[in-house]
């Protein structure tokens, strides 16, 4: 990969979602800055970072079909423009409404980004696309574990929150310059090469897209609804049951994204050997089941600080997977079909914060982790039917 000519290209499409996974969690880390800046409470708060799910959800497939069609760095170009309209925007918007218009920008912006990433590493790296594409993973992890860090920066000194935007907003500016000097793999090389190779491959039995696509759609909502729910609700499951103040209880979305990043890691070493994307879809929901049981039994600290961390080692990769899994099976039109998983994900980002929001404003914060028990049951049934299917496809030839 580090010898690869499109090494750079890929690294700045890594630090993009290093940004991204600040990005994600920022309005719900200053939740009680936005509460106070717009009159609302918590439930307004989701509702805000719904609409960034919203505008991804809308604009993922049709940004994925451009993108096979025009190119993909035309996409990622585009992408840290509108996420810097967003940035600027939130911290000195005077209203909700127009906070509400900016949040539309990120979600322009998210899809943008996934729409032409997940198809450009695996275009640059065509030989270890399940290892190019979970390294996303591992910079959003990164983005989410250090942004409490930044947070607490200002937030000690008595600072403007928004300079914690600001920051951010330079760096993706900065990083899309980088981006736009790059490289890109020739797509039509790439797909002549990719008919070649996979006219090698011989299916068992032909891929069905309304089996194993649907399974793998389901699977992109289920894992961004869990990624979703834990990064914005751990904190306030300190506050509100463990009884810990605002900076402390947003440590639980470091050690929860060091867990991420832990994961990230040994899978890209597996991966290259071992096992196959499809494997992780299937064993890791199973592992975060049991560590959220496991906190709603013992409500401590030490049990939520280890549950929480390892909770976030079984996320790691699962929407990538999906992702790479798609690509492989239907990869004729991977932009597309790629792009399909994205949106079930941008779904997910969308209706989760609002869904919760209202579960935590009529029924409390352990029930919002009871509908995540829902959610995680939907997960392993998905990917019970996608490994069934993909060994179905592949038989032995895999």
């Amino acid at each position: 990969m580090f010898k690869s000519r499109y090494f750079k290209t890929a690294l700045g499409i890594y630090i993009s979602y290093g940004m991204l996974g600040m990005i994600l969690i920022l309005l719900s880390s200053n939740m009680g800055f936005l509460m106070k800046q717009f009159n609302t409470d918590a439930a307004g708060i989701s509702f805000l970072i719904s609409a960034e799910g919203i505008v991804r959800s809308a604009t993922l497939y049709a940004a994925g079909r451009l993108s096979d069609k025009f190119g993909r760095k035309r996409f990622l170009c585009l992408a840290p423009l509108t996420m810097v309209v967003f940035l600027v925007g939130i911290p000195l918007s005077p209203s909700y409404g127009l906070a509400i218009l900016f949040s539309a920008f990120a979600g322009i912006s998210h899809a943008f980004m996934d729409a032409a990433s997940y198809p450009t590493l695996m275009e640059c790296f065509p030989k270890t696309p399940g290892t190019a594409n979970v390294l996303i993973k591992a910079f959003v992890a990164t983005g989410g574990a250090l942004l409490p860090f930044i947070i607490a920066f200002f937030v000690e000194r008595n600072m403007f929150y928004g300079n914690t935007f600001f920051l951010i907003a330079l760096i993706v500016f900065l990083n899309g310059l980088f981006i736009m000097g790059r490289k890109f793999p020739q797509q039509n090389e790439i797909s002549a090469s990719n008919d070649k190779t996979d006219s090698n491959v011989k299916f068992s039995s032909e891929p069905v897209f309304r089996k194993e696509g649907i399974a793998l759609i389901i699977i992109g909502f289920t894992s961004n609804s869990i990624y979703t729910a834990f990064q914005m609700w751990m904190p306030t499951f300190g506050q509100k049951i463990l009884g810990m103040n605002q900076l402390t209880s947003l440590k639980f979305i470091t050690y929860y994204s060091i867990g991420a990043i832990v994961s990230v890691f040994i899978l890209a070493k597996l991966l290259q050997k071992t096992i196959k994307p499809i494997l992780v879809t299937a064993v890791y929901p199973i592992i975060g089941i049991i560590f959220l049981i496991i906190v709603l039994i013992f409500k401590t600290t030490t049990v939520a600080t280890i549950s929480f961390a390892l909770a976030g080692f079984s996320s790691a990769g699962v929407l990538q997977m999906a992702q790479t899994t798609m690509g492989e099976l239907f990869w004729r039109n991977k932009g597309a079909t790629i792009a399909l998983v994205s949106t079930a994900s941008g779904i997910a980002a969308a209706v989760i914060p609002a869904s919760t929001g209202l579960i935590l404003r009529h029924f409390g914060i352990v029930y919002v982790f009871y509908f995540m028990l829902g959610i995680y049951v939907i997960a392993i049934i998905a990917s019970t039917i996608a490994k069934m299917r993909y060994d179905k496809v592949f038989g032995k030839n895999k």
